[in-house]
């Protein structure tokens, strides 16, 4: 029987991917993490370590899909991964000039939250299938049912992961391989400090790192807090646009733009 349960999480570095890191780390744990600056990880690694896990860590921009596909194949030629948390990416909408974000910075936002989310999850849901167990966890976000008229882009590529994660899931059904699907609204983490407006439910990394480990562990498919915004944006879903618009107005919102390398 292997010694070690092998965990990968993408944007481990800080936010929310730190935090899922601490709480799943323990003795019997390896963990591969990555994100695109590693510069700064020397505490996190120090403090999952003490907690019994041993770390790898890769610089690696998940946008950029031959490194990251490079290093998921590097670490499945060694040792079967039992989970993948796709943590990774990016937030980006109307600016403080009052401009959406331009073509170029919405194929980005794509390519990372995206794109890199559905090659990543293809390329270790076949390897789990052929080895008949594992588990993918999906970070999506309350956005991908809310359609936020400042931030298009980024509740498609969060709309776009909800749509795939549950399709995924239907397909690997019959192996025994699970897929959990997150729906978190506010974080405290940087894409809140570029967010400027209203955070109704913010919730701490901490905490939400809590919530998520909890309901994974529970067997829960899918997780979405602060409960009362899921059914807030169900009950707006099935009223008319103009209406929606209007009730949607005191939580417009711009973003903050940050340089790329510190947004998350």
């Amino acid at each position: 029987m292997r010694q070690q349960q092998r965990i990968l999480i993408t944007g481990a570095s800080r936010g929310l991917g730190a935090s899922l890191a601490r709480r799943l780390a323990g003795q019997g744990i390896h963990l591969d993490l990555c994100a695109r600056d590693i510069s700064n990880v020397r505490e996190l690694s120090e403090t999952l370590i003490s907690l019994g896990s041993t770390v790898a860590w890769a610089s690696v921009d998940v946008a950029d899909i031959p490194s990251v596909t490079e290093w998921i194949e590097t670490i499945c030629s060694q040792v079967p991964i039992d989970m993948l948390v796709l943590n990774a990416g990016v937030f980006d909408g109307r600016g403080e000039d009052g401009a959406l974000e331009t073509p170029t910075r919405a194929a980005a936002l794509l390519g990372t939250n995206l794109t890199s989310a559905v090659v990543v999850a293809l390329t270790v849901a076949e390897k789990m299938r052929a080895q008949n167990y594992g588990h993918i966890v999906f970070v999506s976000s309350l956005a991908s049912f809310a359609a936020h008229a400042d931030a298009p882009t980024y509740s498609a590529s969060k709309a776009g992961v909800t749509s795939f994660a549950r399709a995924l899931r239907e397909d690997l059904a019959s192996s025994n391989v699970r897929v959990t699907l997150i729906h978190p609204g506010h974080i405290a983490t940087q894409q809140t400090q570029q967010h400027i407006g209203a955070m109704p439910g913010l919730v701490s990394s901490e905490v939400a790192a809590d919530r998520i480990v909890a309901g994974m562990r529970r067997g829960k498919s899918e997780i979405n807090f602060p409960w009362i915004l899921r059914l807030g944006l169900a009950c707006l879903a099935i009223l008319p646009w103009r209406l929606r618009a209007k009730l949607n107005q005191p939580f417009r919102f711009q973003v903050r733009n940050l340089p790329p390398s510190e947004r998350s």
